[in-house]
This record gives C-alpha cells, structure tokens and sequence, in this order.
C-alpha cells in the first residue's frame, strides 16, 4: 500500500515533464531521489519493532539448542527478498508509465536497483538490532547514520560542490551508489554526444535518448551542455559506472550481513 501511495503521488509530479529543461531535469532528479529515500527509509522503520520482537525469541531458542545462528541468519536473509521485490514491482508498474521516459529494460534495472537499496536498509535494520541493545539505540543510531549519509548522496549538495576534505564520505555513502543508477539509466545514456555547431548556434546529430538532448533554459554560467554532460558534471553520473555501482551495492549488502551474522553468533543482549 506505501509503494502505491509513493508511487502514485510521486508518479503524478512527473506527468508530463520536461525533461529536457534545466528546472525539469533538476526537478526529476529531485522526484528520484526522495522516491528512493521514502521507500528504504519507511522500510529500514518498519523492520526494527519486528525484529527487535523476533530476537526475543532467538535468544530464548539459543539457550535451549533449538536455533542455529547460520541458519536463523539465512532465513532472517531470505525472507524479506520476495516482499521488498514485490513491493518494489508496484511501485515500478505505476511510477515508470506516469513519468513517460524511458524503456521496458530501463524500467527493469529501476526496479531491481531500488529493490536492491530498499533491502539494503532491512538489513542495516536487522543489522543494528542484533549489534545493538534495544530498538531505540537502534533507531537513534540509525537516524544518524542515514542523515548523515543523506548529506552525502550526491544530490543535496551536488556532488561537484561537496569539499575535497569531505569527498570520502561520499564514497563512503551506499545512498550514492543507487542514486547515480537510477538517474544514469533515465537521463545519462547517449551513444554518441551530439556536436555544437557555432555556425548555427544549435546541437547537431542529435540522438533520440534524453541524455542526448540539448539542456534548454540553462543558466548562462552552465552554458551549452546536453542533458548527459549536465548531470556528469554538476551530480559525477556517469551511464557507463552503472554496473560498478551495482557492485558497489552489491558490496555494502555482503558487509552488512557479515556483520549481522556476527553480530547474531557473538553478541547476547538478554538481560540476566
């Protein structure tokens, strides 16, 4: 039901935007970004109360030898892949249509993109409450931990404005990672960069995907750009990252379950 609400109101911002335009490009942009961030965030809430109570039990199965930390660990792994999916196919089948841009493989890589983040943030919630004494240290430390990564997604600042002596954290920042993705597969993809002719003071072999089209209503400190160069420069996305940035996800998942599974194995917060 939030997937269709989301995807719905965020959905209807979209229709019909220009997204060929300085402020429709920025404004997309934005849209993309909050979608992702209500749908892990919302997820990363609803996850800890459950598993905070599923500990409970854990615990009190490990002290009787019934529970197997490895396998309590896969089936705690495996469970959430199907509804975060599912849920991430609803959101897709209504979002992608209203917004009007981009094709049946786009949409594909959209969905198992932002289904990959939102489960990310489940585990970093399962993660917390094993590592963590109570579901409020948990929420606590989790809210920071994702306000501060948030500051260094790449969006708000861009990330050609974050500090050098800053820019580690934003390498550091897995929100990065899925954010250059989606904006990538919908406004990052040209071939074959048209040219500018002076002569005639327009772009010529212009192809047909967004990211090849001429940003229009640019400031006059931006200059002649494509919608392609404009986020390379201003965001650092880049279409051709796309699969390393897959696997930088992919990467923080591995970590976050490894020390869950730790976490699960070494760590008791029952209270004697």
């Amino acid at each position: 039901m939030i997937s269709f609400g989301l995807a719905v109101v965020f959905g209807l911002v979209l229709v019909n935007g220009e997204y060929t335009t300085y402020q429709g490009v920025n404004s997309a942009v934005g849209v993309i970004f909050m979608t992702a961030l209500y749908q892990s965030y919302i997820s990363y809430v609803g996850c800890l109360p459950f598993t905070s109570r599923e500990r409970v039990s854990y615990y009190r199965e490990r002290d009787s030898q019934t529970y197997s930390a490895f396998w309590y660990f896969i089936g705690a792994t495996v469970a959430e892949i199907p509804f975060v999916f599912a849920s991430g196919l609803i959101f897709i089948v209504i979002f992608f249509p209203l917004m009007g841009i981009g094709s049946f493989t786009t949409a594909v890589l959209y969905w198992i993109n932002g289904s990959l983040f939102v489960l990310l943030e489940v585990y970093l919630a399962q993660m917390f409450i094993y590592a963590l004494p109570t579901v409020e240290v948990a929420a606590i430390v989790g809210v920071f931990i994702n306000a501060t990564f948030l500051l260094f997604a790449g969006f708000n600042p861009p990330a050609g404005s974050i500090p050098t002596g800053y820019i580690w954290l934003y390498y550091l920042t897995p929100q990065r990672y899925t954010f250059s993705i989606l904006i990538s597969l919908l406004f990052g993809d040209c071939p074959v960069d048209p040219t500018y002719d002076e002569a005639t003071q327009s772009y010529i072999n212009v192809g047909p995907q967004i990211g090849c089209q001429p940003l229009q209503n640019a400031p006059l400190s931006i200059g002649h750009t494509t919608v392609k160069n404009y986020i390379a420069d201003v965001f650092k996305i880049k279409y051709d990252d796309i699969w390393t940035n897959f696997g930088y996800v992919f990467l923080y998942i591995v970590v976050i379950r490894v020390i869950s599974l730790l976490s699960l194995r070494y760590l008791n917060h029952q209270k004697r």
